[in-house]
């Protein structure tokens, strides 16, 4: 099942708002803490993580899809192959947004530093042309009482005559005080100098902004291009998770279609193997019924000959049933499913699994569990290639075992065999969803859990 996180809008909804109420403090913070706050790359690493444990999951559907059909498993194993790529695919695609979405506040804040820098070049400009009004002004009075004095004026009168023609209250309120015009001509040309010094700091300064806003430019211009590309590898994304959804949705579809089929099957399939676990009571009351035969001639024999009936011909039967009884049918003791009531993932409805399911690759050796009489290797439907070993009466009751879903056989009906004697090959038979030996245990006909004996 897919979710989409809302984790992202949400995280990037706080920092938004961090940044147009002035708690981010600069860029690179912003970014940072961004990133900080993402959890993406863990996600991404859970969704990796699942995908290495595919192979137990794989296992793990088979066991429950066993005696299901080979169209319904497929189905199966595609959904759940969905199902493993999806939380990637989800990761993969929140990643990618999470990418947009830092080059779009990259992309903000060196907009806001280029309209900074724009603006303070601005307001150099205005400084610079504010200021060489003012040399131009101080350079025409300087002019007018030079060519008073030229004149013959005296002081008083050039002053007079220059503040007389001045345009500017400023320069007339703050020279006002003074007695002579030499010491104003001084001070104004005093004041040239340094008003044109500072202006050659502004303008040193200005060029230093106007290299800062060529390269916030090209890297604004850059910005746009990888938003781009971003944007672009987002929506890939987005359609790689989308196609696995509409896979998942026809997959599910198809299941649906096939599940009324699938029970009818099912409840058929059960009744053949049903038929298959009587043919081993049936089997188990012949036993029991011959040796109840065989006692009672032998009681009557010794009663004729006036003895007692102590042949011990059957009642008790060597060793006893406890762990151990039987060997591992099988050189791995990796178990992918246990006996026991089982949940059709599918048909959802409990069932029993009579045996327990061991790893075993197709082609691999399967060994008698413990000496005994092959009753039979042949063909069950369900069970595929199966071969029923009978061991006798152990701890004073009838013990069976059965190999099932072999590629081959290595023995025949009748035929005596030892503890660990090759009797098949594992493989894929019947109604198996993969390769491995389906082991089944009965005790005085009833099945019961191999793994209470086994070891």
């Amino acid at each position: 099942m897919t979710r989409y996180r809302p984790s992202l809008i949400a995280a990037f909804a706080v920092f938004l708002i961090a940044l147009v109420t002035g708690t981010v403090v600069s860029g690179a913070d912003a970014v940072d803490g961004f990133k900080a706050a993402s959890s993406y790359d863990d996600d991404i690493e859970k969704a990796r993580d699942k995908q290495d444990d595919y192979e137990q999951q794989l296992d793990d559907l088979e066991a429950a899809l066993e005696d299901t059909s080979a169209e319904i498993v497929a189905a199966a194993r595609q959904l759940r192959k969905t199902e493993v790529k999806l939380p990637a695919a989800q990761a993969a695609l929140d990643k990618a947004k999470e990418k947009v979405d830092q080059a779009l506040v990259q992309q903000k804040l060196v907009a806001d530093k280029l309209a900074a820098a724009e603006a303070q070049d601005q307001a150099i400009s205005e400084q610079i042309a504010a200021d060489e009004d003012r040399i131009v002004e101080l350079q025409d009075i300087v002019a007018a009482l030079a060519r008073a004095q030229y004149q013959g004026v005296g002081d008083d009168e050039a002053l007079s005559l220059v503040f007389g023609a001045s345009t500017s209250q400023e320069f007339v309120d703050k020279f006002a005080e003074e007695h002579n015009a030499s010491r104003v001509q001084t001070n104004a040309l005093a004041d040239v100098e340094e008003i044109a010094a500072v202006n050659r700091n502004r303008g040193v300064r200005q060029e230093a902004v106007r290299e800062y806003i060529v390269e916030l430019k090209a890297e604004a211009d850059a910005l746009v291009v990888r938003t781009t590309e971003l944007r672009e590898k987002a929506e890939a994304k987005k359609e790689a998770l989308d196609r696995l959804v509409a896979k998942q949705t026809r997959i599910k579809a198809h299941l649906e279609e096939q599940k009324a089929k699938e029970l009818e099957r099912q409840k058929e399939l059960e009744r053949k193997q049903q038929q298959t676990r009587d043919q081993i009571k049936d089997l188990v009351k012949k036993k029991l019924k011959e040796e109840e035969e065989k006692r009672k001639a032998a009681e009557a024999a010794a009663a004729a000959n006036g003895g007692s009936s102590s042949d011990g011909s059957s009642s008790g039967g060597g060793g006893s049933l406890t762990k151990g009884a039987l060997a591992w049918p099988v050189p791995s003791h990796y178990i992918t499913s246990s006996y026991g009531m089982r949940f059709h993932p599918i048909l959802l409805y409990w069932r029993l699994h009579a045996g327990t399911d061991m790893r075993a690759y197709c082609g691999t050796p399967v060994y008698a569990a413990r000496e005994g009489r092959v009753q039979w290797a042949t063909y069950q439907l369900g069970l595929g290639n199966s071969v029923l070993i009978d061991h006798g009466y152990v701890g004073g009751k009838s013990l069976m075992s059965s190999y099932n879903h072999l590629t081959s056989f290595a023995v025949s009906g009748g035929q005596y065999v030892t503890q660990g004697q090759l009797v098949g090959y594992a493989g894929n038979t019947g109604t198996s969803a993969a390769c491995h030996l389906h082991f089944e245990v009965y005790v005085n006909g009833d099945t019961v859990d191999p793994m209470t004996l086994v070891g």
